[in-house]
């Protein structure tokens, strides 16, 4: 069973050859979840960090992600292969699809088309049957989603053998994913935020810190705004993966148990929603056929 840490080190935008140090400093500021991806081209820095940190690898919960050019039952299992052998260990704690939905169509030789009664979501029944699979083997300990709508969790849920146990999906102020947030507690699907201080791909962060909400919070409380906006998400039950490539900044994110934000203070914060998206240049993943 997977004990997942509330609070976890996210490395999205860390380049390769470039995150290891990052790394290597959450894990010695006591962070024991360290967020990565396929896609993100760090799995082998993060792997370095690991092994130069010190802390035991069973203290240690590594996510990583699948692909979305890597769906299909032996796709799944050649990309979770590859992943395993550039972080250089021998399981992965939580592993999820990145992406609903395929970037390159249905993954058939060049010259092949897909069955007559071939629909999009039997693609995706052969990366999480791959998904399930490695759960089994105890390749993986717990297994996921990422940006997964209420409709694609429903279309997974009917289809899987084993539920997913995580949903990592972009949640801050100005998108307080309530429906998504109540269903996945209902199914018991632990929700992960990403972009909580604001969305890499768009660079407006320091917009989320100047919200008067989120700055009177940060005065009464006497902590950063970014302290706010992560004790928000975890106010809702969200679990939370900042990143800062800085130590000190890694030390205030982590930081986020020392104090509660009052009933007054999360519904003003929640008052600032707009259904308004960052990442992925704002395109919602619900439009995203499965």
């Amino acid at each position: 069973e997977l004990v997942m840490p509330a609070v976890g080190f996210g490395t999205y935008k860390l380049k390769k050859g470039e995150a290891a140090g990052p790394v290597l400093q959450a894990l010695k500021a006591g962070y024991r979840l360290i967020d990565t991806a396929s896609v993100y081209d760090n799995e082998a820095d993060v792997g370095q960090a690991i092994a130069q940190s010190g802390v035991s690898r069973s203290d240690i919960v590594v996510e990583t992600k699948h692909w979305r050019s890597s769906h299909g039952y032996e796709r799944t299992l050649k990309l979770f292969n590859q992943s395993m052998r550039k972080l250089g260990v021998s399981y992965i704690d939580l592993y999820v699809i990145h992406w609903p939905g395929c970037k390159t169509g249905w993954p058939l030789p060049r010259g092949t088309s897909a069955p007559a009664d071939w629909t999009p979501a039997m693609r995706d029944t052969g990366t999480w049957r791959a998904m399930e699979q490695l759960y089994d083997e105890g390749k993986v300990k717990a297994i996921g989603v990422c940006n997964y709508s209420v409709r694609h969790l429903k279309l997974l849920l009917k289809t899987c053998r084993i539920k997913p146990m995580v949903n990592q999906v972009e949640y801050h102020p100005m998108l307080v994913q309530s429906e998504l947030a109540s269903f996945c507690k209902a199914q018991g699907i632990a929700l992960q935020a990403y972009a909580s201080l604001g969305s890499g791909d768009a660079g407006q962060a320091a917009d989320f810190f100047e919200l008067p909400p989120v700055k009177a919070a940060a005065a009464a409380h006497k902590v950063t705004p970014a302290q706010v906006l992560l004790r928000w998400a975890l106010e809702h039950g969200a679990h939370i993966i900042p990143k800062s490539s800085k130590a000190e900044r890694m030390k205030q994110n982590a930081g986020v148990f020392n104090f509660k934000l009052s009933a007054a203070e999360v519904k003003a914060i929640d008052a600032l929603h707009q259904n308004k998206r960052f990442a992925w240049k704002g395109l919602d993943p619900d439009t995203i056929e499965q």
